[in-house]
């Protein structure tokens, strides 16, 4: 014996078929127009099978390249210690590096050498004041030495 529910089914696609028309179009004759269903009764109970750990695998490369390169942003203070009365050079002078403002220690010490020529490297950029003193009586102080990133500076120093 059929089941209520297969009778209202087969009802059902009897009328659809029963629902095919003829129509005229206007300049184009006869044509047949067809209304298409489908019912798809499945049983709910129906065990099926679903993965829900399913497994994906990404791969990925990752090129680093790093450079070993150092940038260097030292500057460095080169000069000449001078007499003022007569433009000679002057040997084996004190030099002494501050920062902005002469206070405390100085940040650098060094000595002109025998021609009078001195250098201060690896000094980080800024302002800078530099003193030169030969003995109690001939001094010099050069002030605002703006020294930039990598630059050389080359300040003469005037005793007087």
């Amino acid at each position: 014996m059929p089941e209520k529910g297969s009778e209202n089914m087969e009802s059902q696609n009897r009328f659809l078929e029963e629902k095919i028309y003829e129509q005229e179009k206007p300049n184009k004759g006869k044509y047949l127009e067809t209304d298409s269903f489908q019912y798809n009764s499945q049983d709910l109970d129906q065990e099926q099978k679903v993965d829900v750990n399913p497994v994906q695998v990404n791969t990925q490369n990752v090129n680093v390249y790093v450079k070993n390169e150092k940038i260097d942003y030292s500057g460095k203070i080169t000069g000449v210690t001078i007499l003022k009365k007569n433009s000679e050079t002057v040997q084996y002078v004190n030099i002494f590096l501050y920062f902005c403002q002469k206070c405390g220690l100085p940040v650098f010490e060094t000595n002109s050498d025998s021609s009078g020529n001195f250098i201060i490297e690896d000094i980080p950029p800024g302002y800078y004041i530099l003193c030169a003193q030969l003995g109690s009586n001939l001094k010099c102080q050069s002030y605002h030495i703006k020294v930039l990133p990598g630059q050389s500076v080359h300040q003469t120093l005037m005793l007087s």
